[in-house]
């Protein structure tokens, strides 16, 4: 018992220390209340002799109890003043919150996306719709990260900025559609738009230095028709800025990671599994919700987030201890000042 008060007294800290100045006071408010409390002699009383006198003298003069509630009164006021430098003790340490990752998922709207060959609770549903639904459960389940949604067809668009308002995010990708940018894939403009997107936003987000975004490409399969910007540019300016590309093939035959040459761009381009290799990110063929699950939650046992050491610990209040004491030394002070009956004489 000693040895645990030794410990708690060893860490007892004050919110206000300043306040313990007051306490000299409370010994010279006792002294004043002791002082109020005496008789005064007032010179020139007339004196009034008692017929019982010399019984009087026989007994013993009776004392005003003024010393006792005069201290009672300053220990009270001496608590108050503990009470106002505020006693505390540490508790355990505060974890400070995560610090969350930049995603930004890209997501292919071409008409070859509307194929209902994949299903969703027993029912046929579109490749779209299902890789939709199942990053819309991995975005309610990662508080702390910060999302951004990029469409594009033809051409690409951004449906949404990275944004921590994770219900917003779930609603926007509910509303993603099929050819709501047309037909003809341009995923080279998608990725520099991504790659935009977060470097102009990183600045601002607290911490954003140490973590570096990432980008999540869902397609069928991948391939770039036109644009202005070539996949092989669009992943070099990934590579150069260190952001990894995580590739989602939801349909289709797997890429087999060669590049692919098309009339828009003179250079050879590359595939879903050849983005995903020269970012440092990682591909996925998923053609069934469960491996889409699988593959998302792949996706974020790679990219960690971060959690700084704790710096700061719980402080437990002791201010309400002395505050009841000082409370209950008044009442008792208050309690021996009352004044006593005599008592009645046989």
């Amino acid at each position: 018992m000693m040895l645990a008060l030794h410990h708690a007294w060893a860490q007892l800290s004050w919110a206000r220390p300043w306040a313990l100045a007051l306490l000299p006071l409370a010994a010279g408010l006792g002294w004043l209340v002791s002082r109020r409390g005496l008789p005064e002699a007032q010179p020139g009383s007339m004196l009034h002799l008692h017929p019982d006198l010399f019984g009087l003298l026989r007994e013993q003069a009776p004392r005003a109890p003024v010393a006792l509630p005069a201290w009672l009164t300053a220990g009270a006021f001496a608590c108050w003043v503990l009470a106002l430098a505020q006693p505390e003790v540490p508790g355990p340490w505060l974890r400070p919150p995560a610090m969350g990752r930049d995603i930004v998922v890209l997501l292919d709207t071409t008409l070859s996306m509307t194929l209902d060959d994949l299903r969703w609770n027993g029912r046929p549903a579109e490749r779209l719709a299902v890789a939709t639904q199942v990053f819309a459960g991995f975005v309610r389940g990662s508080p702390g990260d910060r999302f951004g949604i990029i469409a594009y067809g033809a051409r690409a668009a951004t449906l949404l900025p990275p944004t921590f308002d994770r219900r917003l995010v779930v609603r926007m990708l509910a509303r993603a559609r099929a050819g709501l940018l047309g037909d003809g894939g341009c995923l080279g403009d998608a990725m520099s738009l991504a790659l935009r997107e977060v470097q102009r936003d990183g600045a601002s987000r607290p911490g954003g230095a140490a973590l570096k975004p990432l980008l999540v490409v869902v397609s069928d399969d991948g391939w770039s028709q036109g644009g202005h910007v070539s996949p092989a540019q669009a992943t070099a300016l990934a590579r150069s800025l260190g952001v990894r590309v995580f590739t989602l093939q939801v349909g289709g035959r797997a890429a087999e990671g060669r590049p692919y040459k098309v009339p828009a761009f003179e250079a050879l381009q590359p595939d879903m599994r050849d983005i995903a290799r020269l970012t440092g990110g990682e591909y996925f063929h998923a053609t069934d919700p469960g491996a889409q699950q699988r593959a998302i939650q792949a996706v974020a046992a790679a990219a960690p987030t971060l959690r700084a050491r704790p710096s700061r610990r719980e402080e437990h209040a002791l201010y309400a201890w002395p505050l009841g004491c000082g409370a209950l030394l008044l009442a008792l002070a208050q309690l021996a000042a009352a004044p006593r009956r005599p008592r009645p004489r046989a």
